[in-house]
């Protein structure tokens, strides 16, 4: 099954919440989320990058779940919307540019992707912020999708006194750690670019 249909079944079949059929209407025909690149360069930096991680993501992080047994304490709800969704942000988000390279020894433009963020306000935040336009999110969704960057958002080193929000996210809320590290390990170990 093609992972545009993977996903969709998954939105049909494990959330239930109110404004879902928004959310996926606005999905399929408002932005590039099933068709959209991950990156510009890194892991899956090509067409249906982003449909591909968003399910990676999900699977690893109910197999997470599952191994360290709290399928009691997280939703197939909530594993599917945080697994899914943490990267909202990177839809129309992505722009085929020209760029300059060397090949053979000759300098050419190529198409590449580029950036083009007409909403610059963060990245998780962002996802969560594009997410509560159409549900609403739980305290631990919000928290997850939210801090899922890691090492990789500024904040966590910047925020007074030495990352203490992400720290206290972590300790309060185990769907933090999963969300991350299973972002991690998709774009890391399973997306390795060509």
């Amino acid at each position: 099954m093609e992972t545009k249909q993977k996903i969709l079944n998954i939105i049909d079949t494990n959330i239930k919440r109110q404004g879902t059929e928004n959310l996926k209407y606005y999905l399929e025909n408002a932005t590039d989320f099933l068709s959209a690149p991950s990156s510009t360069m890194y892991h899956g930096s090509h067409e249906e990058g982003l449909a591909e991680h968003s399910l990676n993501v999900y699977n690893l992080v109910l197999e997470k779940i599952r191994f360290h047994e709290l399928e009691n304490t997280y939703s197939p709800e909530t594993i599917s919307i945080c697994g899914l969704f943490h990267d909202l942000c990177k839809t129309n988000f992505y722009v085929i540019e020209k760029k300059w390279t060397k090949e053979s020894g000759i300098w050419e433009k190529v198409d590449a992707y580029g950036v083009d963020d007409t909403f610059p306000s963060g990245h998780g935040e962002k996802s969560v912020f594009i997410l509560q336009r159409f549900l609403n999110l739980t305290d631990s969704e919000i928290l997850a999708i939210r801090w899922h960057m890691i090492a990789f958002d500024a904040s966590i080193h910047f925020n007074y006194p030495n990352g203490f929000p992400f720290k206290k996210a972590m300790k309060e809320e185990p769907l933090v750690c999963l969300l991350a590290t299973a972002d991690m390990e998709a774009s890391t170990l399973l997306e390795k670019n060509e």
